[in-house]
């Protein structure tokens, strides 16, 4: 072909493309830069993290195995639950669930905010105790005579729930998130005051108590608040990090039964037999029924068991640092603290030591190990007193797994 051709050819397209009209060709670059926005990546961070822990400052794994799967509980095995109460309240805490958060590649509107949201079911239990309440449960009241016993705290508690939330995030993954809340069910007795006396010589008997029980099968719907704020400059030589989770309310249902105890008993002595107050009446069938009070609970609104965590971090070098973190709520009776410290080890891997204290327990150790894998993906595993998982006397162990998103 020669060149004058070629010229031709040049401008019978250019007059052609001048000819298209202006909307076919909006068209096609609309279309365009939808087929560029579908084949890129709808989310830019994500991370999918489940966890398992269990955690009691009187019950060893021993005791606690036995009451679990039943069998023959040894004398010497509730003493030294007492003695590891050491006249505090006893305590246990189960905690088990999944989260999964993500975070879009797209930007809200015209501003810097990104799109965010998680999705996470969990499952709570929470039993505390008094020390004369562990006793006369396991060893009775024969060492009881003549003193007073309180009873004041004692409760157990389970609940079962879910949240789907979604929100915006900013500079620094400042995030904030709104969401349905979904309880699907929970349990809770307590004891709110409660004294009981044996006479030495057997013959008097007080007993006061003010205790409520319910069960709320029905399902209940609310709403869920998560959030987090990071403080993180490099001219400043530490970070700082706020995390709530699970703040919100749900309506449930009424229709589950309701228990209640609010009775003084006081008897200067028993008869053998007889009508009225005997020892004869109180062992029979049905003894009791006058002091429960059994009804239908309303609809009510509740709270969910939120948590908030504070965390710093202080480097010490380039590649190694100290961490704090302090969590409460989550029906924990004491504020969870860890702190510890951490290293990084080439450019993949991460690895700290911590000290646990608070929560359902007591000093116990803790580490981490994290481990950044190819193509932009990183996997850490965090574990509470690796002892645990080895020894009978132990009072706990969690398992934590994070597999996450660049």
């Amino acid at each position: 072909m020669k060149h004058g051709a070629n010229h031709t050819i040049l401008f019978l397209l250019g007059l052609a493309l001048l000819l298209i009209p202006a909307e076919l060709l909006a068209q096609v670059e609309a279309e365009i830069s939808v087929d560029s926005l579908a084949n890129e990546p709808f989310m830019d961070q994500w991370s999918a993290t489940v966890w398992g822990q269990h955690r009691s400052n009187t019950l060893d794994h021993e005791l606690g195995g036995i009451l679990l799967r039943g069998g023959m509980i040894d004398r010497d095995l509730v003493e030294s639950a007492l003695a590891n109460q050491k006249g505090d309240m006893g305590a246990f805490g189960f905690s088990a669930g999944g989260l999964f958060k993500w975070s879009s590649t797209r930007f809200w509107k015209e501003t810097d905010a990104r799109i965010c949201g998680s999705i996470q079911g969990r499952s709570l239990v929470d039993a505390r105790w008094t020390p004369e309440m562990f006793e006369l449960a396991f060893m009775g009241n024969q060492g009881h005579l003549g003193r007073w016993d309180v009873l004041d705290g004692s409760q157990l508690r389970s609940t079962v729930w879910g949240t789907a939330t979604v929100g915006l995030e900013g500079r620094n993954n400042n995030r904030v998130e709104l969401g349905l809340a979904y309880r699907k069910v929970q349990m809770a007795g307590q004891i709110h005051t409660g004294y009981f006396r044996v006479s030495e010589d057997v013959d008097s008997l007080y007993v006061s108590m003010r205790a409520d029980a319910s069960f709320d099968s029905r399902a209940g719907l609310g709403l869920a608040i998560n959030g987090e704020w990071h403080f993180i400059r490099e001219e400043a030589p530490f970070a700082f990090h706020v995390q709530i989770q699970n703040w919100g309310w749900v309506v449930v249902p009424g229709g589950g039964p309701r228990y209640a105890v609010d009775t003084l008993l006081e008897t200067s002595g028993l008869a053998l037999d007889g009508p009225g107050w005997s020892l004869e009446t109180l062992q029979s069938a049905g003894f009791g029924e006058d002091f429960l009070n059994i009804d239908t609970a309303g609809v009510s609104l509740q709270r969910l068991p939120g948590r908030c965590d504070i965390a710093i971090e202080y480097p010490l070098g380039p590649r190694s640092g100290w961490d704090v973190t302090l969590q409460v709520g989550e029906w924990m009776p004491l504020p969870r603290v860890m702190m510890g410290y951490r290293r990084a080890f080439g450019k993949q891997w991460q690895a700290g030591i911590q000290g646990v204290v608070g929560g359902w327990g007591r000093l116990r150790p803790a580490a981490w190990v994290r481990w950044r894998v190819p193509n932009e993906r990183a996997l850490t595993l965090f574990v509470e007193d690796p002892w645990g998982w080895g020894s009978s006397s132990a009072f706990g162990r969690g398992l934590t797994l994070r597999f996450e998103g660049l």
